[in-house]
Parts: structure tokens; sequence; C-alpha cells
């Protein structure tokens, strides 16, 4: 057998560079019973398309080996010649499945030669040990993605989904050229430098935005709005920063302070990749187009329209958790939970070859919630760390979160004894779906509960589409959901709000309620009109739940004011109704939880660059982190550049 070809076993001899590693290089370590077959890039990934049927079935496992030693994920896909027609697929394809799984789509894209099939019960087409999903891919040959129907309707996922399948031809084009990209700039084992430069959210809260730069490549971390007009946008005039050079965006979850500002960026003509996982996407995608809604309502031009969002949609790349993926010649990334909202992640890169390990926590939660488990640790290697501070500053100690749903309750039990009304400002992503689970365990725990629980704003679809991915949740709740087939979030004392005319039906109504409304820092949104009518009631409750910057409504009402001009509004009105703040239900860590989460981490980080938090709390994380932990700490502000290495 030649030098550097497979030997019996399916191995490989490990002389391979995988830094020059070209299609035609890797064309000779594919078995032969594969051909004739096609090898393709697709993004990071590359595909091996077969004539070959009995390959096409069971060649992945024998690619293994060279998929490890190349360090990139291969994948088996069969040429249309061996596939059954469309017609005959589906016919198959519904005499194997259980009808319990409740198909509900069959949708082909031929030019993938890929079967997707929409179920409200996915795992029941896999089946024990994937025998069902083996047997329909035997029968049709056809490679096949399943995809869970939302158990509540989702306008958001569906259109989301529709566009990526209308756009299947120009997507094929554009990850074939994403990999070429890639494989063509591949070099030495050294980026020989790499430097962070902060565009926003240095020694602030917003506008997420982070440059990643190293000799080779240009990578945005986030791209978010400020939390004013004064702070809307990030600092695009840097001299580093340049549309035309950028490679890649990574958006590490779905709040508008991290992805609002993406769209302009595709409306300014960025046509490169912006990796994000699935559930990001198409919450980042309704974000986006509330954007676009308020900057409206508030007399604002947003600076992007619906057709930015579809162009951020069109060249979104979803990753899972764990996933490795090269995303520019001298950056591999990968996501881990971050534990702050679902499907938001902490990026993990991997530059050059083992030159420098980076990672950039984002919004981390690492503590107990009802939804997700706690922010990953277990990195093998970090040398340098850029992690957020929202809640760092020395007087940032939280109630725990068993005392956070004490407490909520049994504020709302009190005021709803005195025939008031609760009212929640909320982020629609997150904060609502937490508070919804608090009161859906008592709700469970509390037959007789029966208390209407209104919700205005995105918020159900927002928890729509928490029902599609109960993968990215905890094992608690995917328990609950995939197991013992019961969804806490369509307790039926949960009621969205579709109209003006509901919402003043709520507010008119003398029963007692609960309405979780967003804007959750009163700047905007239903929640004015709520507050104009009952904040004169004293038997009526405001909760705060969540974080309210400087200078919101929300922070001045929690502050103590007593009176206040509404937007839009001439005349001041008087704050008669209680106010409350219960503390413990955020989705960042509070400064214990950050201790304790760079205290635990399997791999400590030299240097620790600080950011997303006011410079006062900033400061004092970081002189926390040096003098416990020995690290090496950085509080840059915007527009200053840190180097990694």
């Amino acid at each position: 057998m030649e030098e550097n070809n497979i030997d019996e076993k399916n191995n490989i001899e490990l002389k391979l560079d995988e830094e020059v590693m070209d299609l035609d290089s890797i064309r000779k370590y594919i078995p032969e019973e594969a051909k004739p077959f096609k090898l393709v890039y697709e993004g990071p990934d590359i595909v091996v398309y077969t004539k070959n049927k009995q390959f096409f079935l069971e060649g992945l496992q024998k690619l293994k080996p060279l998929a490890k030693a190349i360090k990139k994920r291969i994948h088996v896909r069969p040429d249309l010649s061996i596939t059954l027609s469309p017609e005959e697929a589906i016919k198959k394809i519904k005499e194997l499945s259980p009808q319990e799984a409740e198909i509900k789509e069959v949708l082909f894209e031929p030019e993938f030669s890929k079967v997707i099939i929409f179920a409200k019960k996915p795992g029941l087409l896999v089946g024990k040990e994937g025998e069902i999903i083996k047997k329909i891919r035997k029968e049709i040959l056809w490679d096949i993605e399943l995809q869970r129907v939302p158990l509540i309707p989702s306008p958001v996922v569906n259109k989301a989904r529709e566009i990526i399948h209308e756009e299947r031809e120009y997507r094929k084009k554009f990850l074939e050229k994403i990999g070429e990209k890639i494989q063509l700039k591949k070099g030495g084992k050294s980026v020989g430098w790499a430097r962070i430069t902060g565009l926003g959210s240095f020694s602030e809260v917003g506008r997420s935005a982070i440059l990643l730069q190293t000799k080779t490549s240009k990578v945005l971390l986030d791209f978010g709005a400020g939390m004013s007009s004064s702070t809307r946008f990030p600092y695009m005039d840097a001299p580093e920063f340049s549309l035309e050079d950028l490679d890649a965006i990574i958006l590490s979850h779905a709040h508008t302070d991290h992805c609002a500002m993406i769209p302009m960026l595709y409306e300014l003509g960025y046509r490169g990749p912006v990796y994000m996982t699935e559930p990001t996407r198409d919450l980042s995608t309704l974000l986006q187009l509330d954007f676009i809604e308020v900057s409206k309502n508030i007399g604002e031009v947003a600076p992007y329209t619906s057709k930015g969002i579809r162009q951020a949609l069109k060249h979104t790349v979803t990753l899972n958790y764990g996933e490795v993926f090269d995303i520019t010649p001298d950056m591999r990334l990968t996501f881990f939970n971050a534990g702050h909202i679902l499907g938001s992640a902490s990026v993990h890169l991997h530059l050059g070859q083992g030159f420098h390990n980076f990672v950039y926590t984002a919004d981390i939660k690492f503590g107990p919630t009802k939804l997700f488990e706690p922010a990953f640790v277990d990195y093998s290697r970090v040398e340098s760390m850029l992690i957020e501070s929202t809640y760092g500053g020395k007087e940032d100690i939280l109630p725990s979160r068993k005392e956070a749903d004490e407490m909520l309750m049994q504020t709302i039990l009190e005021t709803v004894e005195k025939k008031g009304k609760v009212l929640i400002p909320v982020f629609s992503v997150g904060r609502s779906q937490e508070v919804m689970m608090t009161i859906a365990e008592y709700k469970r725990k509390n037959p007789d509960f029966n208390i209407p629980v209104y919700l205005d704003g995105m918020i159900y679809e927002v928890t729509a589409i928490h029902t599609t991915y109960p993968e990215y949740m905890s094992p608690r709740i995917q328990k609950l959901m995939l197991k013992d087939d019961y969804n806490p979030f369509a307790e039926e004392i949960f009621i969205p709000i579709k109209s003006s005319s509901d919402r003043k039906t709520v507010i008119d109504s003398s029963e007692p309620s609960i309405i979780l409304s967003t804007s959750g820092m009163m700047n905007g949104g239903p929640i004015l009109e709520y507050f104009k009518y009952l904040s004169q009631d004293k038997n009526n409750t405001l909760i705060f739940i969540g974080y309210q910057a400087q200078g919101t409504l929300g922070s001045k009402i929690q502050k103590g004011i007593k009176e206040v001009v509404l937007p839009g509004e001439k005349s001041a009105i008087s704050i008669e109704m209680n106010v409350k703040t219960v503390e413990g239900f955020s989705g960042h860590s509070d400064r214990r939880q950050l201790l304790a989460y760079l205290n635990n981490l399997k791999s400590k980080p030299k240097h620790l660059i600080i950011n997303h938090g006011e410079r006062k709390k900033s400061l004092e994380l970081a002189a926390a982190a040096h003098k416990f932990l020995g690290m090496e700490t950085n509080v840059p502000k915007n527009l200053e550049s840190v180097r990694l290495r």
C-alpha cells in the first residue's frame, strides 16, 4: 500500500499537514468504494457526493479517521442520480414513520441532496438506536434533516426556515465560496499576533461590538445597539474597522445590545458569513424586526430595512454547541453554553495551530435557573478571556433563585389579595420565560391558582421559539417537554395580548391579573400604556426583575421618583402604585458567580479583559480577579486595542 494512504483498518498515516490540505490532496484518501464521487467544500465542512448507494449508507464511519486527521467535519450525501423521486420518497417517509411523530411538512433541497422533515415529535422518527431514520434513509436514499415544529405556532421560525429554503441555490454557492476562501489562505502555524479593539460595550452596558484581528483575519464579535440615542451605534469609524476586510461575524446571542445592528452591515454591502446557534438565528430575526418597529414608534429611522434582515439570514451559518468550525484560515470557532438565554453561547477561538486560545464569554450565567444549565467551564486551553461585568461591582450580590421565586410569588399573592394588578416590565427574551416558569410551577403545585397572566409585546412569539428548541434547555425541561409531554409554557393561565383593544380590556378590568410586558427598561413598548393607567392605584404593584440601565425610565422609577412625564405626554403622572425590585432573576452572573466561574475554569486564563459593565463595576471585578485569582487584568475603554499575543 502506498505511503499516506488508508490501510486495512481505515487508519490514516498521520503525515498529513492539515494546514495545506486542499480538495485534490484530500481526494486520494477517499475510499475506492465511494467512486464515482464529487468532493466539495460547504462552509467549513467537506462533503462527499457519491453515486455508490452502499457508501452513502455506510461511508461516514469509514471517513472518521480522515476527518480526525484533517480536523474537519466530513459529510456523505447521495448524488441525485441514486435518490428516489420526491413523490415516491414522501410516500415511503409516511409509510415508515409512526403517526405519533405528527409530520407536518416535507421539503426537498436537491442542491444539497437533502430532504427536511418537519414534525412535532422528531425524536419518534429517529427510533430506538436510530432504527427508524436509518430505515427511511436506506429506502429513499436522500440525506435527512429533522426539524421540530414549534409546540406553539411561531411565524418567525416558519419565515426564517422559509427564507433559508428559498435561498438554497444561493446558499450552496455561498457555502462553497466560504470553504474555498478559508482553505486557499491556509498558511503557517503562527498567526504572528492577535488583538481586540472595542467598538462598543467597553466601560458601558450595551452596543456590544468587538473586532478581533490577526495578521490574516478580521472577525467581528457581536454588533448591537446602545441603550440610548447618543450611544446607539458601535464605532464604525475606528481606523481598524473596514467592512470590505471583514472575514466573518460571530453572534453570541439574541439580545438587542448584541444583535440589533448586524442587518445594517448587510445593507452596507457585507456579504460574508455570520455564525450563531439555530435558536439565536430565529430570536435575533424577531428582535431585528422589532427594532425597526420600535425605531418608527419613537420617531427615529432604523438603520436598515427588512431587506437587511433577509440578507443576514441568507448568510447565516448555524452551529451546535461543541462543534468545531474553521471560520478563517487561522481561526477555529467553537460555541459553548453560556447559560444566559436560549441558544446563548460563549465563543472559543483557537488561533493558528496552538498559537493562542481566546474566549469571549459574552453574557453568562454561572448559577441555577429554571431553563438552562450554568455556563460551560471545561475549556481545555484558554490563554486570554474577555468577560462581562454587568453585575461585577462590590455590592452586586444577588439573592438565590429560590429566594427570588418566593419573593416574586409572595408579592404577586399580596397584590392579588387586594384585587390589584401586578405589572412586570420584562425583556421578551429570557426573563419573560423565567418568570413564566416560576408561575407555571406554582400553578402546578396549587391548581386553584387561576389568576390570568397576560403576555404583551413579543413575549408569546419568543416563548413559541423556546418550544422549538427544548434541546438547548436544561435536562429537566427537556424531560418535561419531550418525555413527560408537559409544556409549562402552554398553561391555560398564559394569555397573549393580540391587539390594543385586548390591552384596554385588561386595563379596564376590575379583576386582579398579572401582566408581563415589554420593554424591560420602560424606555418604550406596551409597558408604558399599562403604567400610564395603572400607576395611580395603590393596590397595584410594579415589579422590576431585570437590569435597569442608567438614565432609563425604569431606572428612575426604581430609584424612587414619584412623578414622571411619559414619552409623548405633556403632563406628569403621579406614581401611587407599589414599586418593588425582585433580584435574582437576572440572566447575568452576579459578582460571586463571576468569580466562581473564573475559579472553576479548567484552564485559567493568564490575561483577563473586562467589558459589558459600568466602568466602576468593571474595575472592581478586575481588582478582585487579580487579588483572589492572580490574573493579569485589563479594563479598556471603547476604541482602545488590547494585544492578546
